[in-house]
């Protein structure tokens, strides 16, 4: 099975992915992930976990949030060697997403 880290931001925008998480979860489940969820607990939360993760560990980067969460995520992805990066995907949940 495909394995997926979902970081989120649950204070993005107007935490309008609250309400719709356990459907977005569902979706990854449908399309044959194991899902690992990581709500963000302070600043540059996404940052730290994206850069100690196992490489070994997801075949999947999802986060969802605003420009800042989306920040946090590429900027520790490219932190990583090259040898050790993992796809991202993006769910803008935040108040402008420029």
């Amino acid at each position: 099975m495909k394995r997926l880290l979902f970081i989120y931001n649950p204070h993005a925008g107007k935490e309008i992915l609250k309400p719709k998480l356990s459907d977005v979860i569902d979706i990854f489940v449908k399309a044959g992930y194991s899902v690992t969820v990581h709500p963000t607990q302070s600043y540059r939360d996404g940052y730290k976990t994206v850069l100690h993760y196992d490489e070994n560990d997801y075949d999947l980067i999802v986060c969802s949030g605003g420009d800042g969460t989306l920040d946090e995520v590429v900027s520790g992805m490219m932190k990583r060697d090259p040898e050790k990066r993992t796809t991202i995907g993006y769910i803008p949940t935040g108040t402008t997403n420029d």
